[in-house]
C-alpha cells in the first residue's frame, strides 16, 4: 500500500484531498499545523492530525498542499528527513519555476496546479 503525507491537510486545497482520499485504497497521513485547520478535520472528517516525523516515517510520497508562498520553507524543513526515491507533489507551478524545492535528483517532483 502507498503511503502518502498530506502537509496542509486542514487547508483550502489540503481538505479537499482529505475528503476525496477517503475512499482510497492508500495509507494518509494528514499534517496540518493551525488549530483550526486540525479542528477542520476532526469535525467534519474525523481525522486526527500527526507530526511531521511521525506522517514522513516511511511515506513514499508528500504532497504539499501548502500556500504558494510557503512551499519553498516547508520543502526545505522536510529534505533531510525524505527517503531517496519519495515523490513529491506540488500543487503550484511558480515555485518549482523559481527554484524553491530542493535540488535532489534523488526525488521526483510531480507538479500539477489544481
Amino acid at each position: 500500500m502507498t503511503t502518502i503525507a498530506l502537509f496542509g491537510a486542514g487547508g483550502k486545497m489540503g481538505y479537499r484531498l482529505s475528503t476525496n482520499f477517503r475512499a482510497s485504497p492508500y495509507a494518509i497521513r494528514h499534517v496540518e499545523i493551525s488549530e483550526a485547520g486540525k479542528e477542520r478535520l476532526k469535525s467534519g472528517l474525523g481525522i486526527d492530525t500527526l507530526g511531521v516525523d511521525e506522517a514522513l516515517a516511511g511515506a513514499e510520497v508528500v504532497i504539499l498542499a501548502v500556500p504558494d508562498t510557503h512551499i519553498g520553507k516547508v520543502a526545505a524543513s522536510i529534505e533531510s528527513k525524505l527517503a531517496p526515491g519519495t515523490m513529491v507533489i506540488v500543487l503550484d507551478a511558480a515555485a518549482p519555476f523559481a527554484g524553491h524545492l530542493p535540488r535532489r535528483p534523488d526525488l521526483t517532483y510531480f507538479v500539477t496546479h489544481p
